[in-house]
């Protein structure tokens, strides 16, 4: 499996100083977060942004292996959710035209008012969904997975909060409304452990079952309701090593990405993480021989 490092743990640097550390350190690729091209998602910093990342990215020897996405398609007003179809398509034509074959992210965002964005986890996203936003969820990723689909993209919907795709469940759910092969999973554990105990056991893999293709390694504590991610990758309330192990049984599964959300310095953090993945993959490859 290779090894990815994700541009968010860098958010408070530039995209440069991201492909030099990805370089200095042997990183073959990143996951190109939108704050490293335009979190407002305008046409022209998209299209511009992405291919700026790429022909970098080019010249120190690091490939943009994915690039993110968001969108609101919970909108109740339906010209605002083809407004975020089209956003997400943006970056969708914008990978096409650059060689990226993969786009990662949330379009189901859901946060009751008053409730905090940051903490009350399980009291948003998915259980506040109700059929008919589900439904407006599931379309706007169909037509996003069609169009993407005629261009040889594939669209990633990651277990994240505060979106009605916060557990795999509810992500399994989701897939099963859209109907469309060409959309498939990015599990990430440390999202979903304060949502629910399920999405600390891999077994729960099984939901999504020949439709995983990507993996986000971090780790968190679980303090007072609410996730710290202000540890390394090998400490906290997931194992990831029985989530690897699992995970390297499913062929689709090729990169893992390494993502540091915390406070503090990123760098020892993702030079950790990286480590920690190549130890355990080779426990993992020793434990089946």
């Amino acid at each position: 499996m290779r090894p990815v490092l994700h541009s968010y743990a860098l958010r408070d640097y530039p995209l440069e100083h991201v492909l030099r550390v990805a370089a200095a350190d042997a990183w073959p690729a990143i996951e190109l977060s939108s704050w490293h091209f335009d979190p407002e998602f305008d046409a022209d910093n998209v299209r511009n942004g992405i291919a700026a990342a790429v022909r970098t990215g080019r010249r120190y020897g690091v490939e943009v292996f994915c690039a993110d996405y968001w969108a609101v398609f919970t909108a109740a007003d339906e010209a605002e959710r083809d407004m975020w179809v089209e956003k997400a398509c943006l970056v969708v034509d914008a990978c096409a035209a650059n060689g990226i074959t993969l786009v990662n992210g949330a379009g189901g965002w859901l946060v009751r008012d008053g409730q905090d964005w940051d903490r009350d986890w399980a009291g948003n996203g998915s259980a506040l969904a109700s059929d008919v936003q589900l439904q407006w969820v599931a379309d706007c990723y169909r037509r996003v997975a069609t169009y993407a689909a005629e261009r040889d993209v594939r669209v990633a919907v990651e277990v994240h909060p505060n979106t009605v795709h916060d557990t795999v469940a509810s992500t399994a759910r989701l897939l099963d409304l859209a109907h469309h092969d060409n959309l498939v999973v990015t599990l990430d554990p440390a999202n979903a452990a304060a949502i629910g105990a399920d999405d600390r056991d891999p077994a729960v893999i099984d939901l999504v079952a020949g439709r995983v293709a990507y993996f986000h390694l971090k780790n968190c504590l679980i303090r007072d309701g609410a996730t710290d991610f202000t540890v390394d990758a090998a400490a906290g309330v997931v194992d990831n090593y029985r989530w690897l192990a699992r995970l390297a049984r499913i062929p689709a599964v090729t990169e893992i990405c390494v993502e540091y959300c915390g406070d503090g310095d990123p760098h020892p953090r993702l030079t950790a993480g990286r480590q920690y993945l190549e130890d355990t993959l080779r426990l993992v490859a020793t434990d089946r021989t």
